[in-house]
């Protein structure tokens, strides 16, 4: 009894009690690295994201490095622009300054521009890369440095830059008003030199420009490029921008944004591999046609239907799409905020997979809330008659056909395997609705009296309570949602998928303590 109070108590707690809004931190341990020369100076950088889903965004990563000699001061920037995608949880980005023969200084700036109805920025404090020829010791104090998600201007650099700017610098500032004439020779062959260095980096800018004009040429001859601009040509989608950050002339990454007359846009992105483009990623608020399979496919269609009755309007697209077949994620919002997802797989011809999930109602409707506060009390009220009836009457556990109100003492480890196995012998017998249905339920009911509820919970609310009591529940959603995709037709039974997550859930009642 008192667990069915803790478990309504919860329940409540998660209507009450809105979540965090969401962002991505970018980390790094130290402001200040030593490598030795010669050495290759890699950086992790750690990045965590609260967002339940995928975020594409663009980095910009910057270096500046001082080249001085006698008579001229060079600063060279570097800036290199690419695309990349965060996915939840914890993950890394790699950063490289390269490696140097002499002892010098490189600043290193990190910015990670995305957006999430609104342009966002993540921009990492400085860190000064050292490159000397005695680094010291290890056990050298660090001083980590972080930044979150914050506001952005959304004006990101088109492309990747090398940049010299030179100063010069006074004889007499050089020598000394004591140099000598010895002096002053040795600085004009310093300044030579430095002009060789100017010259050598002007070459490097120049073959940098070719590789970036041979890079956009390959991506324009790449047959699955040219298939999705078709795509977007006939959405009214043209080309208005892009970024390149070819390492070849036929291998490196990209980012295209496209734009139509109503001011909407859209950006594909990817990676060229030896001029081949394997998969690109393409992104958009506007309601851009999906893949033709997906497209054609009547699950969508009634699901899509189903979405709008409900007054759900379509508020983002994401695709993944190669020659092999595409991941498609498409976000929906309803006038109380509330979100749908529809994520979708292809193989080309067919829709292999068909997932839809909703978001619970707004927290601070008040209506529903009052609602669901005096179905909790009614709740109460029969559990704690049904409670009473049993212990008097010293009845046997029986387990109700949807296990709403269970008795007490009540053996939910043996009902979950029950439940099981009778879903083993459907699927035996190709019933494969009625086996997925019964493995989800299983789960679902040893899950909800594990922690402390006397009924079976809904997917939506027991996912809800996993989460607020900071339980890992990723794989547990996927199961749900699966078995509830095909005990209502909008999936089919995978090969090999139901004995897998039979075993799942088993291993779950048989250890889970």
């Amino acid at each position: 009894m008192r667990r069915i109070l803790l478990a309504l108590i919860l329940l409540a707690g998660l209507v009450i009690f809105p979540a965090w809004a969401a962002g991505i931190t970018i980390s790094a341990d130290s402001s200040e690295y030593y490598f030795s020369l010669g050495e290759q100076a890699d950086i992790p950088l750690g990045v965590t994201s609260s967002y339940d889903h995928d975020i594409t965004g663009t980095i910009q990563f910057t270096t500046t490095e001082q080249l001085q000699n006698a008579g001229t001061v060079m600063m060279s920037t570097k800036n290199r622009v690419y695309t990349h995608t965060v996915v939840p949880g914890e993950s890394q980005i790699g950063i490289s300054a390269g490696t140097s023969d002499a002892e010098k200084s490189v600043r290193v700036q990190v910015t990670y521009d995305y957006t999430d109805t609104s342009p966002v920025q993540v921009t990492l404090p400085e860190i000064v890369i050292h490159f000397v020829a005695q680094p010291p010791q290890s056990g050298s104090p660090q001083s980590p440095v972080a930044s979150t998600s914050a506001p952005g201007t959304g004006n990101v650099p088109s492309s990747s830059s090398v940049q010299i700017v030179q100063q010069s610098v006074s004889v007499q500032q050089q020598a000394g008003r004591d140099g000598t004439v010895q002096q002053l020779l040795q600085d004009n062959q310093q300044a030579q030199d430095a002009n060789a260095l100017k010259e050598q980096l002007q070459k490097e800018a120049e073959r940098t420009a070719q590789a970036k004009e041979e890079f956009l040429a390959a991506l324009d001859r790449d047959p699955l490029l040219a298939s999705v601009n078709e795509t977007l040509a006939a959405d009214g989608f043209f080309r208005a921008s892009q970024a390149t950050n070819p390492e070849s002339g036929t291998t490196g990454t990209f980012s295209l944004e496209y734009r139509n007359v109503a001011g909407e846009t859209a950006t594909i992105a990817g990676t060229m591999e030896k001029g081949i483009v394997p998969s690109v990623t393409e992104t958009s608020a506007a309601p851009v046609n999906v893949t033709a399979p997906l497209a054609s496919n009547t699950s969508y269609q009634s699901v899509v239907q189903q979405l709008g009755e409900h007054g759900f309007s379509r508020n983002g697209t994401a695709m993944n799409i190669s020659a092999a077949g595409s991941t498609v994620n498409i976000t929906y919002l309803d006038p109380q905020e509330r979100w749908a997802f529809i994520n979708a797989t292809t193989d080309g011809k067919n829709v292999t997979r068909l997932t839809v999930a909703t978001e619970p109602a707004a927290p601070f409707d008040f209506l529903p809330i009052t609602a669901a506060i005096i179905t909790m009390a009614v709740l109460l009220v029969i559990a704690w008659a049904l409670y009473r009836r049993y212990r008097r009457a010293g009845a046997p556990a029986v387990i109700p056909a949807r296990f709403t109100n269970l008795p007490d003492p009540f053996d939910h480890r043996k009902a979950a395997r029950e439940l099981l196995d009778r879903a083993g012998i459907a699927y035996a017998n190709h019933q494969y609705a009625d086996a997925y249905g019964m493995a989800g339920q299983a789960l679902r009911l040893f899950l909800s009296c594990e922690n402390g509820a006397r009924y079976e919970m809904t997917n939506t609310e027991l996912i809800a309570f996993l989460r607020s009591l900071n339980r890992d529940s990723q794989k547990i959603h996927e199961i749900l949602d699966r078995c509830t995709d095909v005990e209502f037709a909008k999936g089919t039974a995978g090969e090999g998928e139901f004995p897998s997550m039979v075993a799942y859930i088993r291993n779950h009642v048989d250890e889970t303590k």
